[in-house]
């Protein structure tokens, strides 16, 4: 993108900034509908009835896609890297793995996952404090983008991210760099209460208009209750600000600008100086990827439907439980108050008498039927149906299933479109985990120590590299295959024992290996001293027949 000239530059980017946000608001009313679906089940019209399918289904679809406690990467090199490159990988893979779940950006993975089958779309911020590698999960809603008929955050020309700061971090950030406007700025901007980002803009927009005119009359769709659970309140006052980040022909890579509203701009800057040059430092997680559009779709927007089907159901149901217990009654030729009548035939013990002749008491019970529960069973393989989870996926058993290999066969063929959705979270994933990497190269200064005994830092590990999740060890769905091969691999003796352990990544894996180590040994010193004996015993008769040959 060509920047204007010096003189019009801060009025393109406020207006740039507000092209990136258009769509903000009516994304925010999408995903607060998705949320409130995703934590209760339903929206305006929860009940005491209501059963919340979607939570538990999406947080299985999540434990399916993504395990943090078995991924593990390893880097491949280009082909022309050279043999001391070759020699840094193993300490460079140790160093990432540990480095990662130290970070806790394993966790911070698993979370913005989660919540992108919720919302489509959800963002890892990688951000460097002192030297240290702090992951951050950022929301849609905080995110605009300037065209979302474009794939990939890579290829956009400018995006923007929305955050709150408080009043005091601003003036330290300020002062820490030093500003020359730190007092112009901090007059000039106000902090606000932070709003509920989830909530609608205004509460008319929860009206239900049924007559306008003369006047107006409706019902204002509003659940009182609902506002309170799991919204954060923050009662320091905060200021809003804005990171755009425009890419800049002049110099082939981003700008960042920092805005503070209302449309003051405080800081211009090329990302090199504040990241890694032609890097950004978001990677987008978005599980069910669109080619033409940006936030791609939601997976609780598929079940919606379903739950409401359910909710509908299960209200139907326990209607029906309800006239079962307390079923309405038709009488004639009593006398008195029928309310009286009532509230004595539902008590316990109750006895109602009448002297009028030809009086008579029905009651009219529904009739339940015997497979009450047969339709939600039905509408919950839906659910499964819809994000392609299968009975023996699920750990239930299947009709049919004569041994344990026939379950592993339809366990591996039902699987194949949790495994085609699996690989692209993978993508995704080896793609912050490259980009960690290429964090540790630029920040991290502690010292590494190869095999061959050269010491080295990260920085002097190439940058011809791609990080790639080993064995895709971050499904649980490919975990009992590479098993099965890593075992096949050890019988036809290519692998040795100690490969075998590796890629069984077993728990406490460095003491199995020292311990193998100490087994080889002594096998090797067994297997030596056994061929010395033998090798004595061989001479030993030999000998005599040499002397008598004499």
């Amino acid at each position: 993108m060509k920047l204007p000239p010096q003189k019009e530059l801060f009025a393109f980017y406020i207006e740039l900034n507000q092209k990136c946000t258009a769509t903000r608001n009516e994304r925010r009313k999408q995903y607060s509908m998705w949320r409130s679906f995703f934590l209760y089940g339903g929206g305006s019209e929860l009940t005491s009835t209501t059963i919340n399918k979607i939570y538990p289904h999406i947080d299985q679809l999540n434990s399916l896609m993504y395990s943090s406690e078995t991924t593990r990467f390893s880097i491949d090199l280009a082909p022309a890297a050279s043999d001391l490159n070759k020699t840094m990988v193993i300490p460079m893979m140790r160093s990432l793995n540990e480095d990662w779940h130290l970070s806790n950006t394993d966790l911070i993975f698993s979370l913005a996952l989660q919540w992108a089958f919720v919302y489509g779309s959800m963002f890892v911020k990688m951000r460097v404090n002192n030297g240290q590698i702090e992951p951050f999960v950022v929301e849609p809603f905080d995110i605009g983008v300037l065209r979302e008929d474009i794939h990939g955050l890579w290829r956009q020309e400018a995006f923007t991210q929305s955050y709150y700061i408080t009043k005091s971090q601003l003036e330290y950030e300020l002062k820490n760099i030093p500003h020359p406007r730190t007092n112009e700025i901090l007059k000039t901007l106000t902090a606000t209460p932070k709003p509920n980002n989830m909530e609608s803009s205004t509460v008319m927009e929860r009206v239900v208009t049924s007559v306008s005119n003369p006047t107006m009359i409706g019902n204002v769709n509003l659940d009182i209750g609902e506002n309170s659970k799991y919204r954060p309140k923050v009662a320091e006052e905060l200021i809003q600000m804005s990171e755009l980040y425009v890419f800049d022909d002049s110099i082939q890579d981003f700008r960042i600008v920092t805005i503070a509203e209302p449309g003051v701009v405080i800081f211009d800057r090329p990302i090199e100086s504040v990241f890694i040059k032609n890097e950004i430092p978001f990677i987008q997680v978005c599980p069910n990827p669109a080619h033409d559009f940006f936030w791609g779709y939601s997976e609780v927007d598929k079940l919606v439907p379903l739950q409401r089907m359910r909710n509908e159901r299960m209200s139907q149901i326990q209607h029906m439980l309800n006239l079962q217990a307390h079923p309405p009654k038709f009488g004639s030729g009593f006398q008195g108050s029928i309310d009286e009548m009532a509230d004595t035939l539902d008590s316990p013990n109750g006895l109602l008498s009448a002297d009028m002749p030809g009086a008579k008491l029905e009651p009219m019970a529904p009739e339940v039927p015997l497979d009450l529960y047969k339709e939600i069973r039905e509408i919950d393989a839906m659910f499964e149906e819809a994000s392609g989870i299968t009975n023996v996926m699920s750990g239930k058993g299947e009709s049919g299933v004569r041994s344990q290999g026939h379950a592993a066969n339809l366990a591996r063929l039902g699987a194949s479109r949790a495994k085609k959705r699996a690989l692209v979270i993978e993508d995704q994933l080896e793609k912050v985990a490259t980009l960690f990497l290429q964090i540790k190269q630029a920040y991290d200064k502690s010292r590494m120590r190869s095999d061959t005994g050269i010491e080295f830092i990260a920085d002097q590990f190439t940058d011809k590299f791609i990080v790639k999740v080993d064995a895709h060890s971050n499904s649980p769905i490919f975990q009992e295959d590479q098993r099965a091969l890593a075992f096949e691999l050890f019988k036809a003796k290519a692998i040795d024992r100690e490969s075998l352990i590796d890629l069984l990544d077993v728990p406490m894996k460095e003491l199995l290996k020292q311990r193998l180590q100490k087994m080889e040994q002594a096998e090797a010193q067994a297997a030596q001293q056994k061929q010395q004996q033998e090798a004595q015993a061989a001479s030993a008769k030999v000998s005599p027949i040499k002397g008598a040959a004499r």
